[in-house]
């Protein structure tokens, strides 16, 4: 029989059944859907879904044995509702303590929610450290009381400025007085002590302190930590992938406040975003002990890309100077991260501590989504200065490239990706050390209407003689603003339009386009960073990405903002794009990263996959045997896989195997995807 098995497919179809079985066998769940709920998930107040309802139970059965559970859901699925209505249910002798941190646009809503679905719960919003220093540890508990603080608030603490002392230029310990050097006995400049965390490696001295000639302020993560650590019962942290960096404010603070408190509650609509190192910190944060046990240390990241990303190595080799036939001389070796995620991050880090939720599984007529990718051809004149614009600047970084230096990607990359859209009243491309102008760009006439301007124009018009509004997404709102001129083309075909900008308060986001409803507008732009997360617009059925970027976590959660619970109008979602741009490059890599983020969350493509690991990794070429699939190419072709992929979800037909028997129920479905990452993937293709 093992004779005629030729491959891995193979042999799963001879052997799929007997797999099935044993897992099965082996791992048993800790809750099924259709098992009876605890009592007090009738008491609420508002009546959670089905499959809301599981989650809650999933969940509360899981922090019974955990630390931590984690609530990936997608966009629009009640995470809120779920994680303020856990501790009610876990409530076990005594009425909780309930810490929440969440972006500073949500702290009112969670306390809406809050006092809208906990009976007799008690919800207050920390402003200032005052509030929480009134909280004394030793007051019996009296009821279920919830405590919201915003990242913002939690992570602010006291400036920092050098303690180490200058010697003739070089960076000397304040301590022991000798000079501060590397692992390596190598003397570090001072740009290379700009961490806080930095200390002397001969006598350990720390090399920053705290300026006290400036603000003083105690942050309140590190005063909870201090003073009232085991107060709280329960820690939750909305939009927990905010807070993925490995020496942020906001992630410091996390790992602060879950140190501090009995259970920690994660939720998160875009856990990954196409890195394997997305997930240390937050997993480090949560569960030091697991990590440990996985042979991980906090300070070895790259053990962890290693085994659960894709590395790359890159060695240079320079030709001898003599004649071709030399051996010439070898360069430096460099490693860095590609985009890519093993599988088996699931089953050793997730599988036992997490709740996946997809919206489909919410509400069973929710309006149909339909995504379009939308290329649209450059005119003659624009193609040209486009071009020559690339030339110039792709042969100097390359130049620069061969030499080691990367200083021009970012101006290659903000130049090519914003110039067709803006391609009048630019700057001349500089280098960024000597000054030296690299490339002009072409100066195009600004009052006329080019092909992307039209064919928003288009969609508009025909969206609102449907009456549907229509939500634009805009990237660069800056010094390379495109949302004014964008006003102005709408507003002189009659279109109401109005642009959010960044100056209106997060916490008055909400209130502020429900009055733009009321005053009939019919469009509105904006930059999708300042809606993606919270807020609901369920008023702008249509969404249109005129600028996409290249942010893995910004585009799942802005474009899933009008398609959720209470969303009766069919959703469409358009990503506008020049065709052989720059913008096309960027959008294909999205699509291909957010196609391996899902697969994290039980959704694979093969293409998905194959971008998620490089290598021969048995656990993927597994994966990939269980779905097929064919390789895709393009932008339009990676989106119209995902497209497929979310119909094919919502019949239930992806890996309705691993639904079943997951020990949690599996249910499918945001630093972003950061601008080195991409500035790492074009260095290696050109």
């Amino acid at each position: 029989m093992l004779e005629s098995i030729n491959d891995v497919n193979g042999y799963l179809h001879q052997f799929g059944g007997a797999l099935a079985q044993k897992t099965q066998t082996e791992a048993e769940p800790l809750f099924k859907p259709g098992d009876s709920w605890h009592p007090r998930m009738h008491q609420l107040k508002r009546k959670p879904f089905q499959a809301q309802a599981d989650a809650i139970q999933g969940a509360v059965e899981t922090l019974r044995t955990h630390n931590h559970v984690m609530c990936i859901g997608e966009m629009g699925v009640g995470k809120t509702l779920i994680g303020a209505a856990v501790p009610y249910i876990m409530e076990n002798g005594h009425p909780p303590r309930v810490l929440v941190m969440c972006p500073g646009h949500l702290t009112r809503k969670w306390v809406r929610e809050v006092r809208e679905t906990v009976p007799g719960a008690e919800a207050d919003i920390i402003t200032s450290l005052s509030a929480v220093q009134a909280i004394d540890p030793r007051e019996p508990h009296t009821g279920l009381r919830y405590y919201v603080v915003s990242k913002e608030r939690a992570k602010l603490s006291y400036a920092w400025r050098p303690a180490f002392n200058l010697r003739r230029g070089i960076p000397v310990c304040p301590d022991c007085g000798a000079t501060v050097v590397d692992r390596d006995g190598v003397e570090v400049s001072v740009e290379a002590l700009q961490h806080r965390k930095a200390r002397c490696g001969t006598c350990g001295a720390a090399l920053w302190q705290a300026d006290n000639t400036r603000f003083r302020r105690f942050s309140i993560a590190d005063y909870v930590k201090r003073h009232l650590k085991g107060y709280f019962d329960f820690f939750i942290c909305d939009e927990v992938h905010e807070m993925k960096g490995g020496d942020t404010a906001q992630g410091n603070a996390f790992g602060t406040l879950a140190s501090a408190c009995k259970k920690t509650i994660a939720l998160t609509g875009t856990l990954l975003g196409g890195y394997a190192s997305h997930m240390f910190h937050l997993q480090y944060r949560m569960s030091p002990r697991a990590m440990n046990a996985d042979g991980f240390s906090y300070g070895n990241r790259m053990n962890f890309v290693n085994r659960y990303g894709v590395l790359e190595k890159v060695t240079r080799y320079y030709p001898g100077d003599d004649n071709i036939c030399s051996k010439g001389r070898k360069g430096a070796t460099v490693t860095r991260e590609k985009p890519g995620v093993s599988p088996a991050i699931f089953s050793n880090h997730l599988m036992g501590s997490t709740v996946f939720l997809h919206l489909q599984d919410i509400a069973v007529d929710l309006p149909s989504l339909k995504e379009e990718v939308v290329p649209v051809a450059m005119e003659d004149d624009l193609s040209v200065a486009y071009k020559d614009l690339e030339h110039r600047i792709g042969s100097e970084m390359k130049r620069l490239l061969v030499q080691g230096s990367r200083r021009l990607l970012g101006a290659y990359l903000n130049t090519l990706l914003c110039y067709t859209d803006r391609p009048f009243h630019n700057e001349p491309v500089v280098d960024p050390a000597n000054g030296n102008v690299i490339a002009e760009p072409a100066h195009l006439a600004w009052d006329r209407t080019y092909p992307k301007e039209r064919e928003l124009l288009r969609i508009v018009q025909g969206e609102i003689s449907r009456n549907r509004r229509c939500f634009v997404y805009c990237t660069y709102t800056n010094t390379k603003d495109v949302t004014g001129r964008l006003k102005e083309i709408l507003a002189r075909r009659g279109i109401c339009a109005e642009i959010i900008r960044s100056s209106v308060k997060p916490e008055q986001r909400e209130e502020w386009l429900r009055q733009k409803v009321r005053d009939d507008v019919q469009v509105v732009i904006g930059n999708p960073i300042l809606v993606q997360t919270g807020l609901d617009l369920l008023d702008f059925p249509t969404i249109i990405f005129y600028q996409t970027g290249y942010s893995v976590f910004t585009l799942r959660q802005a474009s899933r903002r009008s398609w959720r619970i209470g969303q009766e109008e069919p959703v469409r979602i358009h990503y506008l794009h020049y065709a052989g741009t720059m913008q096309e490059r960027a959008l294909e890599l999205v699509g291909r990263k957010l196609s391996a983020s899902l697969a994290i969350e039980g959704k694979l493509t093969d293409d998905g996959l194959a971008s998620m690991c490089g290598g021969e990794d048995m656990t993927l070429l597994l994966a990939k045997a269980l779905v097929g699939g064919t390789h895709i190419q393009g932008a339009e072709s990676v989106w119209r896989a995902l497209n497929q992929l979310r119909e094919a979800a919502s019949d239930k037909n992806v890996i309705p195997f691993l639904r079943k028997n997951w020990s949690l129920e599996l249910l499918e479905e945001r630093s972003d995807m950061l601008r080195e990452d991409f500035l790492d993937i074009l260095a290696h293709a050109l």
